[in-house]
């Protein structure tokens, strides 16, 4: 008997060692979270300005247990923004639903849980959390640099829209979607063209939705001349979410949520790479935000785990619905990493002493600036409004125009970005090595001339360190063809044309400036359709090739054909300007440029195409 007292008692210390309780602890300041940290007892999991959450050896009063059996029964707890009249309805919809823990705003529970309408949720891990320092100083900025001014003037409105629309057009970027996968691959792709050392980082999830691999994060990195494993980062998560695309096949096109973030980091990076600074800097790009931070948890852990030097973290999400008339900034940040809050205020004090930027609190939902807070890094969550966020997030009308009503707003945020990475990672001086990118780059349709899109361009601006090339042209992120710089004698203007295009097709195109130095300056990308000629024209005349050097091959019942200016003057030669019954014209004499053509067929019919002139 005395043998079986002395095994319940070996067996009740046994447990008293290895099971710990899961417990939540309220804090009222920084100084109280800090001594938790400090505390041997608790291993915390994760922390906010008014409690953390944590595994507990043994439990005193401060504490409110949430569960016995801390981690046994899950690999992860949720919090869940749900504002509390939701709250009854949101639990009697979900199965199974094991609700440790409510209050005015949030509910925790222990198993996979759809996020609640209106925003997302956290996983909490079976990891330790770390209080975010300031590794350095951030600096304090009193005036203007020209070279970073010169980097903001570049942000285009346009080209944020050209990313904002490819990613919408995705219309479904669940976590684990095809459509995620391939945005990824797309957003890797356009960070490769600039230059980055680029990564594509696998993680999994285990969701409310199911479990596997997600699309995986894209990280590119910018290497510091002088500290090259130093580095500060920008982020943003590229996943989207709606109930209207779990359920009955709807959408989920996330232009604000979250495409407006990604075009800021990826414009950031057009820009950025053009210039030399001391620091490293990281672009990032996240899957799975939605489900929980996954993304951005798997690759902040990595970070601190490898023990990477991030000097700050800058998030972009929800930047394009404006609500007023005053472009505004509700900048979101625990009181924990104050420092880098007031690093970015100051920033905007300087740069745009007319917007209006403040520190918020958001009770109502998250990004990804947690989960570098929680690894120790400190990360600011810049955001378009926390009462009056766009009303469309999160379902099939997330799109262009009713939830991104102004691209100048989202012009400012990159432009904000641009200005905390750049003072931050220290222009290297003024550039050893720096190019401009072409400008008024456009992309049109030929309206009736012929089966094809006109790209057009201007030489870049002076200045440059080397001598200008080539330009090489990229569509759909590929290379398509490459244009000298002396190829046309119309100085400064340049122009291609693409055949190679269908009907009703959306493409998107690209230029980068070749520079003697090895510089190269990627320009906006600027979308384009072909949708002019009706299909029965398609099939009645052509002609080859164009542009041309010296003779046009014509091809169909072509019974005589003219030949105008783009002023509409017919053209005076030995045939008057007409030629009929040929097979090819001949136009050698003609001077570089754009002409029209009116083909006469057979059938009575008259098609209008334009044709280029080497």
């Amino acid at each position: 008997m005395k043998k079986t007292f002395t095994l319940i008692a070996i067996m009740l210390l046994t447990l008293g060692v290895f099971a710990q309780s899961f417990v939540m602890i309220n804090t009222d300041n920084q100084q109280q979270t800090e001594n938790l940290f400090n505390d041997s007892n608790l291993k915390i999991h994760y922390f906010n300005d008014n409690f953390v959450l944590a595994t507990a050896k043994v439990v005193d009063k401060t504490m409110q247990v949430l569960d016995n059996q801390a981690f046994e029964n899950t690999d992860a707890y949720y919090i869940v923004y749900c504002n509390k009249a939701n709250q009854d309805n949101y639990i009697a919809d979900i199965d199974n639903a094991n609700v440790l823990f409510k209050n005015n705003n949030i509910l925790i529970v222990n198993n996979f849980v759809k996020p609640f309408k209106n925003d997302g949720m956290i996983a909490v891990f079976n990891k330790e959390a770390k209080m975010a320092m300031a590794h350095r100083d951030f600096p304090v900025v009193t005036e203007e640099n020209p070279v970073i001014r010169e980097m903001m003037n570049q942000v285009s409105m346009d080209s944020l829209e050209a990313t904002v629309q490819h990613l919408q057009d995705y219309q479904n970027r669940m976590w684990d979607s095809q459509n995620a996968f391939d945005a990824s691959d797309w957003i890797a792709g356009r960070m490769a063209a600039l230059g980055l050392e680029v990564e594509q980082q696998p993680f999994y999830a285990s969701t409310w939705t199911g479990s596997g691999q997600a699309a995986p994060n894209v990280i590119g990195i910018q290497r510091g001349t002088l500290y090259p494993d130093v580095y500060v980062v920008c982020g943003s998560h590229f996943d989207s979410f709606s109930y209207e695309a779990m359920y009955g096949g709807g959408t989920c096109p996330g232009a604000d949520d979250n495409a407006t973030g990604v075009a800021s980091v990826l414009e950031s990076a057009r820009i950025m790479t053009q210039y030399d600074f001391e620091y490293s800097i990281i672009y990032c790009a996240y899957g799975c935000e939605e489900m929980g931070l996954y993304g951005s948890e798997a690759y902040a852990a990595r970070c601190q785990q490898e023990g990477m030097e991030i000097l700050g973290y800058f998030n972009n999400d929800m930047n394009g619905y404006l609500w007023g008339d005053t472009i505004h900034i509700d900048c979101i940040y625990p009181n924990s990493v104050a420092p880098i809050g007031d690093y970015y205020m100051n920033v905007g004090s300087v740069y745009f002493p007319e917007m209006p930027v403040q520190h918020v609190n958001l009770t109502y939902g998250d990004s990804d600036h947690t989960s570098f807070n929680n690894h120790g890094y400190m990360g600011i969550y810049p955001f378009e409004d926390v009462d009056h966020e766009s009303p469309y997030i999160h379902s099939t009308n997330d799109l262009i125009g009713p939830s991104v009503t102004s691209f100048e707003m989202s012009q400012r945020y990159c432009q904000m970005n641009i200005g905390c990475l750049a003072e931050l990672a220290n222009p290297a001086g003024e550039p050893q090595i720096y190019c401009n990118s072409v400008e008024n780059f456009s992309v049109t349709d030929p309206d009736g001339g012929g089966v094809y899109l006109y790209l057009s361009w201007e030489a870049p601006q002076e200045g440059s360190s080397g001598e200008l090339i080539r330009f090489d042209i990229y569509r759909d992120n590929e290379y398509l063809a490459s244009v000298d710089k002396d190829e046309y004698n119309i100085p400064g203007d340049y122009f291609y044309v693409d055949e190679e295009v269908s009907w009703h097709e959306v493409y998107e195109y690209y230029i980068i400036s070749i520079y003697d130095d090895g510089c190269e300056a990627v320009s906006e990308t600027v979308t384009g359709e072909y949708t002019s000629v009706n299909e029965n024209n398609l099939e009645i005349v052509s002609f080859y090739p164009n542009p041309v050097d010296d003779v046009i091959y014509m091809r169909g019942d072509v019974v005589a054909v003219e030949i105008y200016d783009l002023v509409g003057k017919m053209l005076e030669n030995s045939q008057k300007g007409i030629w009929k019954n040929v097979e090819e014209i001949r136009v050698t004499d003609l001077e570089s440029g754009v002409y029209m053509m009116r083909i006469f067929t057979q059938n009575g019919n008259i098609v209008t195409k334009k044709f280029i002139k080497k």
